[in-house]
């Protein structure tokens, strides 16, 4: 498994600890099956909003947007997460930065796995659930 991110912002980012959560997230769920690329792009608001527009005619930006290709393609998904969005729900949820930021990465990387916001009810409490869960696991207890 490769994980290759992608920072289009001047904000200093530690991809050490976003490739360490990401790969302990994958690992949680596939074991240590062997799978292709994952590409994260860290962008700011218009790039995102950009995208958000291309591939899913929404005219906004969004926090987070995954593209999941199939765990047996050479590259299993996209995900790209805007920064700007990041820092203004970090303060209305009273989060670091860092916080928000790993939050919505395990989001993203579920997304890629193939969970949507359809599981257990409408409300999609099984994708949050484990968010919920990994982040306890991977950033809080290290």
């Amino acid at each position: 498994m490769e994980i290759l991110i992608q920072n289009n912002t001047p904000k200093k980012i530690e991809k050490s600890k976003l490739t360490s959560i990401v790969d302990k997230v994958i690992r949680a769920e596939l074991g240590d099956r062997d799978i292709g690329t994952l590409n994260i792009l860290l962008t700011d608001d218009s790039e995102i909003e950009s995208i958000n527009k291309k591939f899913r005619h929404k005219d906004e930006p969004t926090d987070v947007l995954s593209f999941q290709y199939g765990l047996e393609e050479e590259t299993i998904g996209d995900i790209v997460i805007s920064l700007d969005r990041i820092s203004e729900q970090a303060a209305g949820f009273e989060n670091s930065f860092e916080e928000e930021l790993y939050y919505i990465l395990i989001h993203g990387v579920l997304h890629v796995l193939g969970y949507t916001h359809h599981g257990y009810d409408d409300e999609g409490e099984e994708i949050f659930d484990l968010q919920r869960d990994y982040y306890t696991r991977f950033v809080e207890e290290g």
